[in-house]
């Protein structure tokens, strides 16, 4: 269950990919770019309570995609057990932060946190 992702300087996409789409019940997630904050590895993240899930699915030990209500914030999950999980933070947006299982998360993380400044002024 791994998500594709692109950034250029306007957006970053999220695309879940496989059965995750359904269970996810989102077919993409595009945020400007100037709503993302950073990102961090956060492995911790698997092993806490996500929280009231509405919509989506999650199989405890294995999965969970969809929407988790906690502390009045929302969070989008896309990740299997066993992924490292990238935590996306976001500002202005629905979701506070986008959890999810990529390819290559060492990358990801160093793109989004040192990119989002260039980002920022390239306005």
């Amino acid at each position: 269950m791994l998500n594709i992702v692109k950034i250029n300087k306007q957006n970053l996409l999220v695309v879940p990919q496989g059965l995750s789409k359904l269970a996810a019940l989102k077919n993409k997630i595009v945020v400007p770019i100037e709503h993302v904050v950073g990102a961090k590895i956060e492995p911790a993240i698997l092993n806490e309570s996500k929280g009231l899930r509405a919509p989506g699915m999650a199989l405890p030990g294995y999965y969970w995609a969809g929407n988790f209500r906690k502390h009045g914030t929302e969070s989008f999950f896309n990740i299997k057990k066993g992924n490292t999980p990238v935590v996306i933070q976001l500002k202005n947006e629905k979701y506070t932060r986008l959890i999810i299982g990529v390819a290559d998360p060492e990358n990801l993380v160093a793109l989004i946190n040192n990119n989002r400044e260039t980002w920022a002024t390239d306005q």
